[in-house]
């Protein structure tokens, strides 16, 4: 009896065609065993002529693994609020499409969820428990200890993996994932130091992902120690308005610093849109250096001196730790990957 020309053929479908049983059908598409001879070009003919296609949902649950990563970021927005914050961070399109890149080279997928502040708990448990993910990437702004506990808990519980970007807080049970963000603001710092800047800004942003808050606590400790004047100038959100207001009066003065550090490229172009229409050149009278080399950097003008963020690479080593451990290897504590600072236009001698 063939199959119903409506209906996918079945396991048993296959086996009945070849001659053989459900159980050697199943080894041989598991792996477990490999047929051989008359057995095996049976197996495939039958395989080819009725075209079947294995359930990936019946494979999970036999197996008990999904192949399925889940990537959640974390806005620290209220939910009450009518929207998402503007401007998510714009590492995430990166960490996205390395994770998503190095989990197909093992056969897996990622699935992704943009999480209000205060629901990414929920949101982890809800993937491992219903079987529709097998560890976890996760991404947000600065977290609490408690909250860093209640993630932790669920992987636990759940005996699901997990991996965090950005923060390089070192936990029993978890990854962590992160680039040498400290070293980036010393070179910045020192960028300055050596074209003759003595008084200096560093622009943030409250509230703050973990990556520029350690790159912004590195360029002013390394500035201080270097003997520069700091000033820090720090915006409400991460949108092009509220770094613009944020900077305009104090690039409005005529004692203003005539270099700034950014941390992160849009901050940058901000800076350097609010500083030209005051009539302050970029890098004539103000030195800027950005963070992470967007693909903005280089095109904006003038083009953006930053320092280059592995984000891709990030993703991409999150996806294969994950990977790794599900498949029977000691999960890593820590991935620290490097940074490379990038000389371009927005940068020059101190003004004398």
């Amino acid at each position: 009896m063939k199959p119903d020309r409506f209906s996918p053929p079945t396991l048993k479908d296959v086996a009945r065609e070849a001659g053989v049983s459900a159980q050697t059908i199943s080894n041989y598409l598991t792996g477990r065993t490999q047929p051989r001879g008359k057995n095996l070009e049976r197996i495939q003919q039958a395989i080819h002529k009725l075209n079947y296609r294995p359930s990936a949902a019946a494979r999970a649950l036999r197996l008990r693994q999904s192949n399925i990563l889940g990537m959640i970021f974390e806005d620290v927005v209220d939910k009450n609020q009518a929207s998402l914050r503007e401007g998510w961070e714009p590492l995430h399109t990166l960490f996205l499409q390395g994770a998503t890149m190095k989990a197909r080279e093992h056969d897996f997928y990622v699935t992704t969820v943009l999480a209000w502040h205060g629901e990414a708990e929920d949101h982890a448990a809800h993937l491992v428990r219903e079987g529709r993910a097998d560890g976890l990437i996760f991404s947000s702004e600065a977290m609490t200890p408690e909250q860093l506990a209640r993630i932790q808990n669920v992987a636990a519980t759940e005996r699901a993996p997990l991996v965090l970007l950005q923060e390089n807080t070192r936990s029993e049970g978890c990854c962590a994932v992160y680039a040498e963000d400290e070293v980036g603001g010393e070179k910045a710092a020192r960028h300055f130091w050596d074209l003759g800047h003595r008084t200096v800004a560093v622009a943030t942003v409250k509230p703050d992902w973990p990556g520029p808050i350690r790159r912004a606590r590195a360029f002013k400790e390394a500035a201080e120690r270097l003997e520069m004047r700091v000033t820090e100038w720090a915006a409400d959100a991460y949108t092009i308005d509220a770094v613009r207001s944020c900077v305009r009066a104090a690039l409005s003065e005529n004692d203003r610093p005539s270099a700034v550090f950014a941390v992160n490229d849009i901050v940058a172009v901000a800076i350097i849109q609010q500083a030209t229409e005051l009539g302050v050149s970029v890098p004539g009278k103000l030195s800027v250096i950005g963070f992470n080399d967007l693909e903005i950097a280089s095109y904006f003008r003038p083009a953006i001196t930053t320092i280059k963020t592995p984000a891709k690479e990030m993703g991409a080593r999150a996806a294969e730790v994950l990977i790794e451990a599900l498949r029977g290897r000691p999960l890593e504590d820590a991935v620290v990957l490097p940074v490379e600072f990038i000389e371009r236009e927005s940068t020059a001698r101190a003004p004398s």
